[in-house]
Parts: structure tokens; sequence; C-alpha cells
């Protein structure tokens, strides 16, 4: 598809432009946070670095309004109650700027849960057909980004309409925009002359930042996790170990952008109500509690194990047949690194899996050598 060039000095106009026809959610700084809001007239987009909050809010909000009923005594006979329900409102258009495509892949992960496991949800579906994801490119790794070890990279396209690539040319700053849907594409050709197709040079330059990137660090081998995985299952005193520093505070699920547990609760007022949809977390002691008081997951070496286990084995067992990471296997994980840039103790989930996969390793070293002992 053709690719335009959009000017940094310009952003905040092409913003005002589709937010005419969109709600646009855009990132600004508010202190050292950049989060997701509202797109105004007296806005500029601050697309510097990765939004702290993932965009998932837009498709899965954090709250969440289901219906609404009544209630209605029949005043002839006051044993009887009819209830009343009312649906939500549809979504509005929604576009997200800024996002990262570690973000945007994370949209392709929530589908495998709301839509392609037999039960399609109705609101889910209804957000993700009026959302589009405008996302941009990264220019260097952080130290918390693993993007390379789940089949992620700095300009993916994947669960993006449009990427925006940063391009610096001799006189001015901006982005190569490139079409990645057919609605991608409607929304770059809307803007007309506003938005010009790039040149050769712009594309030339583009292709030269490529090659002068900072590669990421060494992809690891994470073919046998799954298997890994489950050979460690039992070893409790692996998993306390690894717990160790937690907290429990469930940051790592709130900003994960494929994580989707939820509760749902009923708010009563009076004879009315509604039914909430909102998140929450399996590092939680509550998450699993049952009424009877037990709970299967009652330490935090168990809630880590649920965590670690749900990305990096239960997925890929439930969808083998997909496969773009090195590994061959789909993790319910982007590599975005939000859980270990904002956990307030450094738990690291990358570290966690290597040492799982190099725990198993020894185990099965140890095993073997047994058994030759025994011969």
């Amino acid at each position: 598809m053709v690719a335009r060039f959009l000017k940094e000095t310009d952003l905040a106009a092409v913003a005002a432009s589709w937010a005419r026809d969109f709600r646009v959610l855009a990132p600004v700084r508010e202190g050292s946070a950049i989060v997701y809001r509202v797109f105004s007239a007296d806005m500029h987009p601050y697309l510097g670095r990765p939004p702290t909050s993932s965009a998932k809010e837009a498709l899965l909000p954090q709250t969440e309004n289901l219906f609404s009923y009544t209630y209605r005594k029949d005043h002839a006979d006051l044993t009887r109650t009819e209830v009343f329900l009312s649906e939500a409102l549809p979504p509005e258009p929604t576009l997200i700027l800024g996002p990262r495509p570690c973000d945007a892949r994370g949209r392709h992960l929530l589908d495998r849960v709301f839509l392609e496991r037999g039960v399609v949800d109705p609101q889910y579906t209804a957000r993700r057909a009026a959302t589009l994801f405008v996302t941009v490119a990264c220019t260097s790794p952080q130290n918390t980004c693993f993007c390379h070890w789940t089949g992620g990279g700095m300009d993916d396209q994947t669960g993006s309409d449009v990427l925006l690539e940063p391009v610096t040319l001799e006189d001015m700053n901006g982005f190569v925009a490139r079409a990645v849907t057919p609605a991608g594409e409607k929304l770059l050709t809307s803007l007309g002359a506003n938005l010009p197709e790039a040149t050769a040079e712009m594309l030339a330059r583009l292709d030269e930042r490529k090659a002068a990137t900072q590669a990421p660090g060494e992809t690891p081998n994470l073919a046998d996790i799954a298997e890994s995985f489950l050979a460690k299952f039992d070893d409790l005193d692996f998993w306390t170990d690894q717990s160790a520093r937690c907290l429990s505070c469930g940051v790592c699920t709130y900003l994960c952008p494929t994580c989707t547990c939820f509760n749902i609760t009923d708010e009563n007022s009076g004879l009315k109500g509604r039914r909430l949809r909102t998140w929450d977390t399996c590092m939680s002691a509550l998450y699993t509690l049952e009424g009877s008081g037990h709970n299967p997951r009652p330490s935090r070496a168990h809630r880590l194990r649920n965590r670690v286990g749900h990305k990096f084995c239960y997925h890929p067992r439930e969808f083998p047949q997909a496969a773009p990471a090195p590994s061959g296997l789909e993790f319910s994980c982007t590599g975005c690194g939000r859980c270990i840039k904002s956990c307030p103790v450094a738990v690291d989930i990358r570290q966690i899996v290597l040492d799982v996969i190099e725990a198993a390793t020894g185990a099965a070293a140890k095993t073997t050598d047994k058994a030759e002992g025994a011969r």
C-alpha cells in the first residue's frame, strides 16, 4: 500500500482531523507517566516513548457497564416483580494513537479469548469492530523489552491498522505512515493532500535508520518451555523462591496488554441497578477463594506459577496451530516489558522463564545420570 509522510509538527492537526469522525485516544505526559486521554484541541500527542498503560482498555475497559435493570412491583400482587433490562449503548468509533507494535499484537491475543473460544463476547466484538490502532514503530529497544522472544518486532504490523515509522530528515522530523488494513488505508486517504506520499529520499532515510537501529538481545530457545514448565509445576520450593519478592499487588496484570481476567458484579440502588464487568487479577489472594473458604492457590507461589504458566504453557498448548515466534509457539505475552518496568520489587518474568528452562533441564539431566548409573 502507499506510504505517506506525516510531519511531527502536523501530528496534532492530523489527530484533530481524525477526531471529527472518531473518539481519538492519544498519549500525553502526566508527570513521569505517559497516559491515554481523549484528544482535545489544546493537546499535542506525545509519541516519544511507549505509554505507561496499555491500549487494551479501549477494547476491554477497566470497568464496563454490561446492562442496566429495573425492578417493578405489581401493585395488585406485591409478591410479583418484573425485571426490565436495558442494554448498554453501542461503542462510539474510536482511534487509538500511539501504541507500540507489542501493544497492537495484544489485540490479536485478546481475540483468542473473546472471539475464538466458542463463545463470542458481544461487548468485546462491538468495541473491536469500532476501534482502529495507529501504532508507532520503536526506534530502539528498552532494557525491559523482549518482544523478539514472542515473535514480535520493533516494526511488527500485527494488530495495527496504520503503522507510523519515525524518520529524521535534514530539516524536519516525522513518520512514514503505512496502511496495514483497508480501514487504515481509508484513514490515511481521508486526509488527502495534508498527508503527501513519502518520497524516495524519505524511504531511503528510513532504511538507513533501520539499518543503524540497535538490534535486540539474543533470543533464547523457548521451543520446550511448555514442557519445562509442566516438569517444574509441582516443585513448590522452586516457585516459592521465584515469588519471594512478589507483593501480589497485581500491577503486572493491570498493565498487561493480554491479561483478560475479570469479575462481574451487580450494583443496586433501590429498585434499579447495573451489571458491571471489572478487571480482576490472578495475583490476588481473593481471585480463586471459594465460598467454602478453600483456596486452590493459597500462596504467592501458586499465583505466580499460574500467571507464568498461562502466558508460556497453557496458551501455546491451547493454540498449537499458531506459530509466529522463533520457537514455533504462540505465547500469551507480547514482550512489552511493562510488568518488569512497573513492578515495585523488580520481578522479571524473563528471568523466571529462563530459570524454569534451566531447572527443568537440570532435573532431566540428573534423572538421566541416575538411570545410567543404575545400569
